[in-house]
């Protein structure tokens, strides 16, 4: 229905309106494109940086974890661990657990 009144005027007209239609679906569809890409983008980083935070928490636990370990070890409270403390308690199922837990 559209290209008819187009028709009346020549082919080269129905060519160029054909033209001008594609090019402009073309456009809206580039459009579209990049904004889902930089949402994919703007995605992914964020993902990075919860994966980055969770890294950094999981190593603060393991500090706490390691630190709790050595104040059970060092029994005299001198805030180091001798050899003879650390043989004292290293059978010890809580300090086995102890490692355990922190795959040591």
């Amino acid at each position: 229905d559209v290209i008819q009144p187009l028709s009346d005027l020549g082919g080269g007209t129905v060519a160029l309106f054909i033209g001008y239609v594609g090019f402009a679906q073309f456009a809206v569809l580039n459009v579209l494109t990049g904004v889902f890409c930089q949402n994919a983008i703007d995605s992914a980083q964020h993902d990075q940086d919860l994966v980055t935070q969770s890294i950094l928490q999981q190593k603060q636990l393991y500090m706490e974890r390691l630190v709790t370990v050595f104040k059970k070890l060092d029994t005299d409270e001198s805030g180091s661990v001798t050899m003879a403390e650390l043989e004292e308690h290293l059978y010890d199922e809580s300090i086995q657990a102890y490692f355990n837990s922190l795959e040591l």
